[in-house]
């Protein structure tokens, strides 16, 4: 648990530092995960439309997890997947860009119910 602290304020200040340089994004907040940890960042630009993705053939057992844009100082595409879930009766719940009131815009993470 003490290196993911660590490694949460490493993350928080490489942020905070993007923040400084870049002036593109914001922090919300900073909580660390079990397998990873999570940085809200609040972006002023508005990112482009998905792109369509051609889904492969299924693979057993496994579930497709579409692509979605990420913010990097710019916008990159990050494309879908397949992802085994975590038990059987798990279904994935895609993530999505949210709209603050005062324009900007935050990725809340996809995940598994």
């Amino acid at each position: 648990m003490k290196s993911i602290m660590k490694s949460a304020r490493a993350t928080v200040s490489a942020a905070t530092l993007a923040v400084a340089l870049t002036g593109g994004l914001y922090i919300a907040s900073a909580t660390p995960a079990a397998a990873q940890v999570g940085v809200d960042l609040w972006v002023r630009e508005a990112p482009p439309p998905p792109r369509h993705e051609v889904v492969p053939p299924p693979e057993a057992g496994r579930v497709w997890v579409g692509g979605h844009w990420a913010w990097r100082d710019r916008w990159d595409w990050e494309p879908g997947h397949y992802a085994e879930p975590p038990h059987a009766r798990a279904h994935w719940v895609p993530g999505h860009w949210r709209t603050g009131r005062d324009g900007r815009h935050m990725w809340v993470e996809g995940h598994w119910r």
